[in-house]
């Protein structure tokens, strides 16, 4: 089986360096102590996540952190353990077996996945990976209700991260355009200098035209995705997820493609069933983009050394992306669907 090492490669905690009350809630809720501790390399996280196997054999996966690691990710696990609580038990999805949150740390204990990460250059493992993607998408249209309530609301306590909408990540992505009238070139690829304005106002419109009708993942990188060896796929990783597009999770799995013209017809297959939007498409390549390019330029955050690098490699696909589908494309490549 072809793989592809994930792009996104954070630093992880080993299992034996979590807290002891976090490894005493694991041994608690699979009845056995843990004996063997494997790290899984993939994702920006600087928590623990680890396949286990327990004393009686049993094996589970488990991811946990603290905000002296990161200040921002216990509220994303906080948020993913909610939205696992929720979800329906399906085969394309890992069971959550348990949480726990002391205030500081938080953990997850989940069904471990036995996949390994899948290439999406391979055909076969495009097309399988797509159709569960599809099918996820059609699944949670319309949002399931309790998930819906949860992103329509204020959250009850301050959260670092607001994990809410499509549309509220385009509005913070549109303020970074703005910040970069003042000095295009800084972030920005030459091509897209002249014609700044006339990018920044695309994007500014985006917010407003994006509908909210489907619970998406909204995360869907190789490293979130994982394929078994009898070939069926298995998404993971909820901490991003939020309301958006019946499409959106078809475009974001298409991002994995972006450097490629595969991408616009990975894109085309969308827009047939699932209605995504080309004009809307190009606009989020440029939003996410931009936004990256300006936050690449940040300070590394704590805990996520290799982020800064990542955002600009990821800008750079997406910003090429967008001028491709802007001067016409060309040659769109095979279908993920055939």
């Amino acid at each position: 089986m072809s793989r592809l090492a994930p792009r996104a490669v954070g630093v992880r905690m080993a299992y034996a360096s979590v807290p002891a009350a976090v490894r005493r809630w694991v041994d608690d809720c699979l009845g056995s102590r843990v004996v063997q501790a494997r790290t899984q390399r993939g994702g920006m996280s600087p928590g623990c996540a680890a396949r286990l196997v327990a004393a009686d054999g049993r094996r589970a996966f488990v991811k946990a952190v603290g905000p002296e690691l990161n200040p921002q990710t216990p509220d994303l696990f906080r948020h993913e353990a909610r939205v696992l609580s929720v979800l329906a038990a399906v085969p394309y999805r890992p069971g959550l077996l348990g949480t726990h949150d002391d205030g500081d740390w938080v953990g997850l204990l989940l069904e471990d996945v036995d996949g390994q990460h899948p290439d999406l250059s391979d055909a076969a493992q495009a097309r399988v990976v797509w159709d569960i993607v599809a099918t996820q998408c059609d699944e949670l249209t319309p949002a399931p209700s309790e998930l819906a309530e949860l992103c329509s609301t204020e959250p009850a306590a301050p959260v670092s991260v607001d994990t809410r909408t499509v549309s509220a990540s385009t509005c913070r992505w549109s303020a970074a355009w703005q910040d970069m009238l003042v000095d295009p070139g800084l972030h920005l690829p030459a091509w897209a200098v002249p014609v700044v304005d006339e990018l920044a106002d695309r994007v500014a419109a985006l917010p407003g035209r994006l509908s909210l009708e489907t619970f998406c993942h909204w995360d869907l990188r190789n490293d979130n995705l994982l394929v078994r060896a009898d070939g069926s796929a298995v998404v993971v990783d909820w901490g991003m997820s939020r309301l958006g597009p019946r499409w959106g999770d078809l475009f974001v799995l298409a991002l994995e493609r972006a450097e490629t013209p595969a991408f616009d017809r990975w894109i085309d297959q969308a827009e047939r069933t699932h209605g995504a939007d080309q004009a809307q498409v190009t606009s989020l390549l440029l939003a996410l983009g931009g936004y990256l390019a300006v936050r690449s330029a940040d300070p590394p955050a704590p805990g996520l050394p290799s982020l800064p690098a990542f955002r600009r490699r990821e800008a750079d696909r997406f910003l090429a992306a967008a001028r491709r589908r802007l001067q016409g494309g060309g040659n769109l490549g095979a279908s993920p669907t055939r």
